[in-house]
């Protein structure tokens, strides 16, 4: 069984030797310094980059997958945001949001005419990466966190208790862009999609405002992903208690938690598939003695698929990251 067979049998709820051990992309990314050592170009602008740190990736650090972009401001960038675009020490950031109202926003700027120039950096670098064998995954940032990259997130906060409507109106226009974005990645080769709102979480949202303004476009964006027999992952950040039995009504084919949660209880509430949840600054930090007891607990927890539960610090050592593959894979 090859590494994209044992995936995708594993998002289908079919059985497998053994979990997957996979780091997505995007936010979840395993482009650490360590192993950008040997990349002259920026890896998440330049396309050669892009494609070699994509498969270096898997090839030293051992995850069964290839996934790009590195980073969350991909999606935003179309939107009249200034972007840091990253180097080998620090991820890209957003240092400049749009301040102009949301409904000029939606009138100046249509997403659909084009995708930004790393946007079709990430696009040609699945169409590269596309095989047999290695599952290739195309990563979106969630239409709450694009959203509050694209505007303050305070002001965009505020809008969802005085101005709903139109807040609303925004996160949905920014879902589908995403959806759009997502076709064209499964459209050149993505085997998955995978999803990851760091905001969306019911710490800063609180269950009303996640139940009205996020899960619709999670609804909506799978419904998309299933026209075109596409699985889906979404990562939500945070402690998912109180929004858990929202979360178990999508009909998505697995969910990635953050450390904080207990994978034994998230079983209990949630019919789908669980991704996770080794901790990322157990990662970066070690004992690896400590990281291969954590990465043991969450397959006795029975998650489906083991992954890091979080964003990883770019200082991350490879040996602390290959300590999980290789215990998952039972090479320790």
């Amino acid at each position: 069984m090859n590494e994209k067979e044992r995936l995708l049998k594993i998002l289908r709820g079919e059985n497998v030797d053994r979990p997957p051990v996979i780091c997505p992309g995007g936010m979840m990314n395993a482009a650490v310094t360590e192993l950008l050592g040997e990349i002259n170009d920026n890896h998440n602008t330049d396309l050669d980059a892009m494609v070699s740190t994509a498969i270096k990736v898997r090839e030293i650090i051992g995850f069964e997958n290839y996934g790009v972009p590195f980073c969350m401001t991909c999606e935003s960038e179309p939107f009249g945001v200034v972007i840091s675009e990253g180097d080998k020490n620090n991820e890209p950031r957003i240092l400049k949001y749009n301040d102009s109202d949301l409904e000029e926003i939606m009138r100046n700027f249509n997403p659909k005419l084009s995708i930004n120039s790393k946007g079709q950096t990430v696009i040609k670098a699945i169409e590269r990466l596309r095989n047999d064998e290695i599952p290739v995954i195309g990563n979106i940032t969630g239409p709450i966190s694009t959203a509050t990259s694209i505007v303050d997130p305070l002001k965009l906060f505020k809008m969802l208790r005085k101005e709903p409507d139109e807040a609303y109106r925004f996160i949905e226009y920014v879902n589908n862009y995403l959806i759009e974005y997502a076709r064209k990645m499964v459209g050149v080769g993505a085997d998955l999609i995978a999803i990851s709102d760091p905001t969306a979480t019911g710490e800063i949202l609180g269950k009303k405002n996640f139940d009205k303004f996020a899960m619709p476009m999670y609804v909506k964006f799978l419904e998309a992903m299933k026209e075109i027999d596409t699985p889906v992952i979404i990562h939500i950040c945070g402690d998912a208690k109180t929004i858990i039995d929202s979360l178990n009504s999508l009909d998505v084919e697995a969910l990635s938690f953050d450390s904080i949660v207990n994978m034994r209880f998230a079983k209990s509430k949630l019919s789908t598939r669980l991704m996770g949840n080794v901790s990322t600054l157990l990662i970066q930090n070690g004992p690896i003695d400590k990281i291969i007891s954590i990465t043991k607990n969450a397959m006795d927890s029975k998650v489906d698929i083991v992954s890091p539960a979080c964003g990883l610090g770019m200082s991350t050592p490879i040996g602390n990251l290959r300590a999980m593959t290789d215990y998952v894979k039972g090479s320790i």
